[in-house]
């Protein structure tokens, strides 16, 4: 073999040698491996006061009612913004409401900050027979 021959012969031994690999195309699957571990996304939801909820998505989750939601370890509180706009329930609790308002509820926001509500129940010692009370 002449010398730029052995040069060509070494060069494409080298070229192979080096390859480490196939690389993927943009989009393209990765080539699936025995013992290979998968995650899956799980989404977690739970009922804030005010008649809302709060939720996050994460490989893992947790959460509890009236409080809040954790995904992979970040915690997302409920929202206390469930009052704005909400007149304060103590404003109208044991207050007289119409008759014809018996069974209604009505939104209004906690002292502690959270929406709550309250229902126009039957009252005989009220004016109107009935008064807005907690349930």
């Amino acid at each position: 073999m002449k010398p730029s021959g052995v040069m060509l012969a070494l060069f494409v031994a080298l070229s192979f040698i080096g390859c480490g690999g196939t690389e993927l195309e943009p989009g393209s699957a990765a080539p699936s491996e025995e013992g290979a571990t998968h995650s899956q996304l799980a989404v977690c939801s739970v009922s804030c006061p005010g008649s809302t909820s709060v939720s996050c998505s994460g490989t893992t989750c947790s959460g509890t009612d009236g409080q809040g939601v954790t995904c992979d370890g970040v915690f997302t509180a409920c929202s206390q913004s469930a009052c704005s706009g909400l007149p304060a329930c103590s404003q109208y609790a044991n207050q007289s409401c119409l008759r014809s308002q018996i069974g209604t509820q009505m939104a209004c926001c906690s002292g502690s900050g959270f929406a709550d509500a309250l229902l126009c129940s039957a009252y005989s010692s009220s004016p109107t027979g009935a008064r807005w009370l907690y349930f």
